[in-house]
């Protein structure tokens, strides 16, 4: 009987809109599963309630026109019994819904400890997304209320680029980065990736002299080197110097010290990245490399596990409210090219590329030519600004700074 009273309130636009986070077709039995499909399908499309009659006719004539003779009759029947029900009180089915829906919640929860008791890998990510998607949920009719005020407006945007970048053309053209943004930072080996992050977080007027919390990942050459190159972007000093002159190093370094945490990290899981975020809450999170993390589950092909392990990055960005930039290979197809796009990303021509919100390579005209210091940064994607094209800057590799 609740699944029928149910069904009728569905067919109100705005408690469907208010409680479809808490329904799936799983909900419901004996046939009205396919009717509640249909119910969906009618709101996708039309912005009004719906009458019985009207999504009688949508689920027979439109949606499901080879419908057989004994389903069109069972159906037939079924709305007959929606029609002869009373509408329930939309307080008593709400709090009904919150009921089923965290049970459910509990089950998801439980399926997964279970097969992590009897031996699959013990991978808690999952399980803590299902708990903090629950936690975060919120009625759509909320999601959908944006501001109209202009003043706010502004305020907001300028979240999403709280943290600007230090090159100049690149702040004019790109700004900065926020809490949730995915970043991808990619070019050929030994083209200067590093340096880059470590110019933008270290350099003059870096992330970390901006305040913010930044913490790196290093799983591709030993984290302390590239902790001497953080302080030699900050100080402006090469290693050799630094040497002679350790006491003055330690000063100007003790300005961003405490705001940039680097850790080894080989054979980290992105579970592991998701737990470190959920813990220490950096502002800033830097992957060097993205690709190199570990994920539990088992894929067929490269491309698979690639895209699997951006989304999921993008996931824990928007999830724990850091700023995440991901630092990644180039194909052969940019060997040797100064403009390269996201369609060069080294095992994937699109999968990496979908799941950014700002993607920068880094082209050089020769990787071998170690005179060559012009480095050409392209922007493929940019759902900041908008803007694409590419911006010629010179690298000083030996104390890891770009300039322009």
């Amino acid at each position: 009987m609740i699944e029928k009273q149910l069904i009728r309130l569905l067919l109100k636009k705005d408690f469907y809109n208010a409680n479809k986070s808490k329904i799936d077709k799983s909900s419901f039995t004996n046939g009205s599963g396919m009717l509640y499909d249909t119910i969906k399908k009618a709101h996708e499309e039309y912005n009004s309630d719906i009458s019985i009659d009207e999504i009688e006719t949508l689920h027979i004539d439109v949606y499901n026109p080879a419908i057989t003779q004994a389903a069109r009759k069972n159906f037939l029947l079924l709305m007959d019994e929606i029609r002869n029900e009373d509408e329930p009180n939309k307080e008593i089915v709400k709090d009904i819904l919150q009921t089923i829906h965290d049970r459910d919640i509990a089950q998801k929860i439980a399926v997964k400890a279970t097969d992590i008791f009897n031996g699959s890998p013990a991978d808690f990510s999952e399980i803590r997304k299902i708990m903090d998607d629950h936690n975060s949920e919120i009625e759509t009719e909320d999601l959908n209320k944006v501001t109209s005020s202009v003043d706010e407006l502004v305020k907001l945007l300028d979240v999403t680029t709280k943290y600007t970048f230090n090159i100049s053309t690149l702040r004019q053209y790109v700004g900065g980065l926020g809490p949730g943004n995915f970043a991808i930072v990619f070019a050929r080996p030994e083209s200067g990736k590093t340096a880059f992050w470590v110019h933008l977080v270290g350099g003059p007027d870096g992330f970390a002299s901006q305040g913010a919390n930044v913490h790196a990942l290093i799983n591709e050459e030993p984290a302390v080197r590239t902790q001497m190159r953080v302080i030699s972007a900050h100080t402006g000093m090469k290693r050799s110097e630094i040497i002679e002159n350790i006491k003055e190093a330690e000063e100007k370094w003790s300005e961003i010290r405490d705001n940039v945490t680097l850790l080894d990290t080989v054979d980290w899981t992105l579970s592991d990245v998701d737990s470190h975020c959920e813990k220490y809450k950096p502002d800033i999170l830097i992957i060097d490399q993205l690709d190199k993390v570990s994920m539990s589950e088992k894929f067929a092909r490269t491309d698979e596990k690639l895209r699997s392990l951006y989304t999921g990055t993008r996931e824990i960005a928007k999830r724990r409210q850091c700023c995440i930039i991901g630092i990644s290979q180039a194909s052969a197809d940019a060997h040797n090219r100064q403009v390269i796009t996201f369609d060069m990303l080294e095992n994937s021509k699109t999968g990496k590329a979908a799941e950014a919100d700002l993607i920068i390579g880094i082209g050089m005209k020769s990787d071998i030519d170690v005179g060559n210091i012009e480095r050409r940064l392209c922007i493929s994607k940019n759902k900041i600004t908008g803007y694409h094209g590419d911006i010629i800057t010179l690298i000083n590799p030996e104390i890891s700074r770009y300039q322009v």
